[in-house]
């Protein structure tokens, strides 16, 4: 029994090396077309395998001085040809992360603005813009109300008397009576705004969504990048047109409008799944990305 785990514990090396590799082997067979492994993998599973035979005594007894100093050169300018393809290997797979996080990043954010332009447009129009011509146009149209609020009400004298009153005005107002008042528009705008004058402002103004949203100074101040309003509709890497589609769903006896956009060339590796950034559904009312941040 003694020489019997001598005699194995000889090829324990050999016996390691041979299943690593044929692990690695079974690894890279067992990739499909979406998810197939690197060259590399079955490279290195065909190296261990060799090793593994070569690494059996029974090979080594009959090796002469010859076939050593061979196997020691072709080990030693495998190793080296090996170490500068891990090097170059990691290298590129750092370059390649460091460019999808900026393209993912840079697709996420024109599909967040679009987003915010089809959400726009349907609080205007009560449903989801159907192409991106459409929607570009209506990026200018002075459609979107934003509320003009100046001066505050107090409990001596509320909103509902003050309009009986006739202190709440329009912008439309402000001019006639700041000329009635006997001083300038401004000058009587700075006296509501401090609350030195019962008068009011209380209106609804219109402005477009470009904007309120995609100005370059707005853009600046949310320490968003500026929109290339003409460019927003491509994946910034490739320069396809994004996809949209719109339907419309029966969500509680009530027929609501439904969006779909999506990138048509998500970005990865060939022969590699890849996720396709989007937001949306046709099937169901949301407008959901699916990104993680």
């Amino acid at each position: 029994m003694d020489s019997f785990f001598k005699e194995i514990n000889k090829y324990v090396v050999s016996i390691f090396l041979f299943f690593s590799g044929l692990s690695f082997l079974l690894k890279y067979l067992s990739g499909d077309e979406l998810e197939s492994q690197p060259t590399a993998m079955l490279l290195a599973s065909l190296a261990l395998i060799a090793v593994a035979i070569l690494a059996m005594p029974a090979v080594l007894a009959r090796m002469s001085n010859a076939h050593y100093r061979i196997l020691l050169v072709v080990g030693s300018v495998s190793a080296l040809w090996l170490g500068y393809e891990v090097f170059y290997s990691v290298d590129e797979e750092i370059e390649f992360r460091e460019l999808k996080a900026r393209v993912d990043s840079e697709t996420v954010q024109a599909l967040k603005d679009i987003r915010d332009a089809q959400d726009a447009y349907h609080d205007v129009n009560g449903m989801y813009c159907s192409n991106f011509d459409s929607l570009q146009a209506f990026l200018y149209q002075e459609v979107i109300p934003v509320s003009f609020n100046m001066g505050s009400f107090n409990d001596t004298l509320p909103e509902e008397q003050s309009r009986d009153m006739g202190l709440v005005l329009t912008r439309e107002e402000l001019a006639p009576k700041a000329e009635e008042l006997g001083m300038t528009e401004d000058a009587f705008l700075d006296l509501i705004s401090a609350d030195s004058t019962t008068y009011k402002v209380r209106d609804v103004i219109y402005t477009s969504f470009f904007a309120e949203n995609f100005a370059p100074e707005v853009r600046a101040a949310k320490r968003l990048p500026r929109v290339s309003v003409d460019s927003l509709w491509f994946n910034p890497l490739t320069g396809e047109r994004f996809l949209l589609e719109t339907d419309s769903v029966d969500s509680g006896g009530l027929m609501q409008s439904t969006v779909l956009v999506k990138d048509p060339t998500p970005f990865g590796r060939e022969k590699v799944k890849k996720d396709t950034l989007r937001f949306g559904s046709l099937t169901e009312a949301h407008t959901d990305g699916n990104w993680r941040n």
